[in-house]
C-alpha cells in the first residue's frame, strides 16, 4: 500500500513539473523531494500517519526548516479511522492530507478543512465576518443564538482568536449570505519559510538536547567500534565547524550532516562521513548527490582513507579536510568536481 502511495505522489507530481528525487531510503525521515520554482517540498509518504515517530518528524522539520521546504506527510488513514480527503490533518507540527488533497492542493485547489480533537474545523475571516454583521445590523446574541454557540465565542470568531466547526461556519456563512471560510494554503513559498525558520528550530534543537542530557545520564557504554566511528565523525563535524560551516547532524536521513555556509546561507552542503568505502557508502553518496542539485548546492564524502577516485562523487580523505583553509577554498573544490 505504501508503495502504491509513494507511485501516486510521484505521479502527481511529475504531471505538475516538478523536479524530484529518487525515493530514499524507507528508515529514512522524508522519501521525496519536490522542486518547482521557489516551491521546495520534503515529503514522507506512509499509510498510516501515526507511525512517523517523533524523531523522525523532529529531523525532517529541521531539515525543512534549514532548506526553506515544506514539510509534508502523504497518507491515507490514521491509527483509528480512514482519512478523509480535503481535510487537513498534523502529526508532531507537520501537515498531513491523502494524495488526492495533495493533488488538488498542487493544482491551486487548496482545502478549507483541517482536523483537530473534538472534530473538523475550519478558518474564516474574522474581519469579514464582523463587517458583516454589523452592516446587517445582526446582534451578536442573535448570530450565537443561529449558530449555536456562546456570544463570547462569536467575539472570539470576529478578532480571529478561535475557529468554528466546520458545521457552525456553514451555519453563519448560510444567515449572514457571505463567504468566510479560508483555503488552508499548506505548501509555502522559499521566502515565507524563512519567517517561520528560527522559531521552529530552536524548539526541536531544545528537545534534542534534553534528549542527549537524558542519554548521558543512563551513560550506556559503547563498544570499541562504534566508539571509534563516533569519534571520527565527531572529529569531521568539528573540522567543517572550523572551516566555516553552521553543522546539523542528522540520523534519519540519507546524509549524515547538513551544513550552512555561515557567510551564506544559501550555501549548502549534503555530507556523508564513512571510515570506509563500499557499494552501499556509493550508492547513499550519489543520492545525496542529487538531492544536493535539487537545492543547487553541494554534495561531499568525507573518509578516513581515501583509496580511489571517484567520478561523480565529490571525495575527500579526513587528511585533506584537515588541508583545506577555509569556506571559500572547500566551495571552490566542490565547484570544479562538478565541472568535471
Amino acid at each position: 500500500m505504501r508503495e502504491v502511495l509513494l507511485s501516486e505522489c510521484i505521479k502527481i507530481l511529475y504531471e505538475n513539473n516538478f523536479i524530484i528525487s529518487k525515493p530514499t531510503l524507507d528508515r529514512s525521515c522524508f522519501d521525496l523531494i519536490a522542486r518547482k520554482g521557489n516551491t521546495r517540498l520534503l515529503i514522507k509518504v506512509l499509510k498510516n500517519i501515526d507511525s512517523l515517530s517523533s524523531e523522525q518528524s523532529q529531523e525532517l522539520y529541521k531539515i525543512a526548516s534549514i532548506v526553506s521546504a515544506t514539510p509534508l506527510i502523504i497518507g491515507s488513514r490514521t491509527r483509528n479511522s480512514l482519512m478523509e480527503d480535503e481535510v487537513v490533518y498534523e502529526r508532531h507540527h507537520i501537515k498531513a492530507i491523502t494524495p488526492k488533497t495533495f493533488k488538488n492542493q498542487i493544482a491551486g485547489r487548496p482545502p478549507v478543512v483541517y482536523a483537530d480533537r473534538g472534530g473538523f474545523f475550519v478558518n474564516i475571516d474574522g474581519n469579514v465576518l464582523k463587517r458583516t454583521r454589523e452592516q446587517l445590523n445582526i446582534s451578536v446574541g442573535e448570530l450565537a443564538e443561529i449558530s449555536r454557540v456562546s456570544r463570547k465565542t462569536i467575539y472570539k470568531y470576529e478578532q480571529n482568536e478561535a475557529n468554528p466547526s466546520a458545521e457552525v461556519a456553514i451555519k453563519i456563512e448560510e444567515y449572514l449570505d457571505v463567504p468566510l471560510v479560508k483555503g488552508l494554503h499548506i505548501i509555502r513559498e522559499d521566502s515565507e519559510k524563512i519567517n517561520i525558520k528560527v522559531n521552529n528550530v530552536e524548539k526541536i534543537e531544545k528537545i534534542e538536547m534534553e534528549k542527549r542530557e537524558i542519554n548521558n545520564k543512563k551513560q550506556i557504554p559503547l563498544n570499541s567500534t562504534v566508539a571509534e566511528e563516533e569519534g571520527f565523525k565527531s572529529n569531521v563535524l568539528d573540522l567543517f565547524k572550523d572551516l566555516g560551516f553552521n553543522i546539523t547532524e542528522t540520523t534519519k536521513a540519507p546524509f549524515d550532516a547538513l551544513g550552512e555556509d555561515k557567510e551564506n546561507s544559501k550555501n549548502l552542503l549534503f555530507t556523508n562521513i564513512q571510515e570506509s568505502s563500499n557499494e552501499e557508502v556509493k550508492r547513499k553518496a550519489l543520492l545525496v548527490n542529487e538531492i544536493s542539485k535539487l537545492f543547487n548546492s553541494h554534495s561531499i564524502l568525507i573518509l578516513e582513507n581515501k583509496d580511489m577516485q571517484y567520478k561523480r562523487i565529490a571525495a575527500l580523505s579526513l587528511k585533506e579536510l584537515e588541508q583545506m583553509g577555509d569556506t571559500e577554498e572547500l566551495l571552490n573544490f566542490l565547484k570544479e568536481k562538478n565541472k568535471n
